[in-house]
């Protein structure tokens, strides 16, 4: 089979020995800082065609959501399958340790027989980071790849992580270095133009604006092409029928009200995986009917599923300590009821939300509703479009909708029903038009209290601890915006 890429290879490098059956390949490519702004999530501003090809070949996933909508906690929870509620590991840039018990579960496939390699990024968010590290990985480095397995008939796990959409790219860095790094990959009629992006009503309508969505576009494509390149070389491999394919992102995209926000912006995530033809039968069923290439699934997914998942696909024992889900696999179990977020700490800026996902309706409880979404923050103040939201921001100027996020303060519950209203805009936490929302409603206000009581949530202790020499401590490492690995 030829799968995923434009246009097919024919000539394969080296073929790649067939391995035990008991054991597939699992790829994980993963986006940074990227909503499902892909043409085949309906995005027709978006221009994805390696992406789009894959999703031909693969189920998709509309209800897939990341545990928090930055970086370093929600990679907390990717690697070892636990919230980083529960680990303590919720501030973004903490140096919190876990106890040793706890593992990155790439070490668990490692002791199975598997190759382990990530390409590049860590960024777990814990004083044991370089543990989890040395554990997890036969190889973590720019240049770590399958390829580099001393068996061509060993199974393998491998993690390449692109940054081309990462809010460095899409915001911050100045905008002719975004031209000579990102947008010079393009072809002239794969830049989008800034008079045609699509607005959401929370953004005021200027030029800045405007350029700042159609820059953010242009880095989606050129990460596009970054997926096709890694599919041909599996392809090229002659790999393509025996690995399951997973393509999706950490959080939402970097854009303003996106990431930082537990808004559905800020957490629904793209979610791809294809199935060869050999592992078909490990692919989701849905009212019992067995998924193909090309369906859709609307089944709950978390983060914290994902290591069980793989795991489960691997046919590896999941430790007890994980709290996540499988959702595919020998061990899958039955689809969840919700799906849980947080907001906590982000680089200096203090803050804690947390958040309540069903298919349909969202929670979020603000425990600081005397500050703002759009709280000042150095690393992504650097950034023209936040100051175009601070230059606009006062109620005269500013829609409803746009008041939402860049007003100082916000309401300590918010409610929405996400069938009516995907954007999160119409809170009904205390507006609500009939009786099935209310019930709705008390459901994940309590939901949310009990997962916090259940799974001891550690937000609710203060981000601080006694030093060995009996002072204070900060339990903060600094840094900022989710680019550690690259510095």
């Amino acid at each position: 089979m030829r799968l995923f890429y434009i246009p097919i290879l024919a000539v394969l490098s080296f073929s790649a020995v067939a391995h035990s059956a008991e054991q597939p390949n699992i790829l994980w490519i993963t986006a940074e800082d990227m909503s499902p702004t892909l043409g085949c999530y309906g995005d027709e501003y978006a221009t994805t065609p390696h992406i789009d090809a894959l999703a031909t070949q693969s189920v998709k996933y509309t209800h897939a959501f990341a545990t928090a909508p930055v970086c370093s906690p929600s990679r907390s929870t990717l690697i070892t399958g636990c919230y980083a509620t529960s680990l303590g590991t919720h501030q973004m840039r903490s140096a919190f340790p876990i106890p040793d018990f706890i593992k990155g579960f790439p070490s668990y496939l490692r002791s199975a027989g598997y190759y382990t390699t990530n390409n590049v990024k860590t960024d777990y968010n814990t004083a044991n980071a370089d543990k989890i590290i040395k554990a997890s990985w036969d190889e973590s480095s720019a240049k770590a790849h399958w390829r580099s397995r001393k068996r061509r008939d060993q199974p393998f796990f491998s993690i390449f992580n692109l940054m081309t959409s990462h809010q460095s790219r899409t915001m911050v860095w100045p905008y002719e270095q975004f031209q000579k790094e990102v947008q010079s990959k393009l072809n002239e009629d794969e830049i989008h133009d800034p008079k045609t992006a699509p607005l959401p009503p929370y953004y005021p309508d200027t030029p800045i604006i405007r350029k700042t969505v159609a820059r953010y576009y242009d880095c989606v494509t050129a990460m596009d092409k970054e997926v096709g390149a890694i599919l041909k070389q599996l392809e090229e491999d002659g790999l393509a029928d025996d690995t399951i394919v997973f393509f999706y992102s950490d959080h939402g995209s970097g854009m303003p009200r996106h990431k930082r926000c537990l808004y559905d912006s800020g957490m629904h995530v793209p979610l791809l995986i294809h199935f060869p033809e050999k592992w078909q039968h490990l692919a989701p069923k849905q009212e019992d009917k067995q998924l193909t290439a090309g369906d859709v699934t609307d089944r709950l997914v978390s983060f914290v599923d994902f290591g069980p998942t793989v795991l489960s696909l691997a046919e590896v024992d999941i430790p007890d300590y994980m709290q996540g889900e499988p959702f595919l696999g020998k061990a899958e179990t039955k689809p969840r009821e919700y799906v849980f977020g947080h907001r906590d700490r982000i680089d200096e800026v203090v803050d804690m939300s947390r958040s309540v996902r069903t298919k349909r309706y969202l929670y979020i409880r603000n425990y600081m509703p005397h500050l703002g979404w759009n709280q000042p923050s150095a690393w992504p103040d650097q950034v023209e479009i936040r100051h175009e939201f601070y230059r606009l921001a006062s109620r005269e100027k500013m829609t409803d909708a746009q008041w939402q996020f860049a007003g100082p303060t916000r309401p300590a519950e918010e409610f929405y029903d996400c069938e009516k209203d995907p954007l999160n805009l119409n809170n009904l936490a205390h507006g609500r038009s009939d009786v099935k929302q209310d019930a709705m409603y008390l459901d994940l206000k309590l939901t949310n209290l009990q997962f916090e009581k259940a799974n001891r949530d550690a937000g609710l202790l203060p981000e601080v601890a006694d030093g060995k020499d009996g002072r204070e401590r900060r339990l903060i490492s600094g840094g900022g915006g989710g680019e550690s690995d690259e510095r």
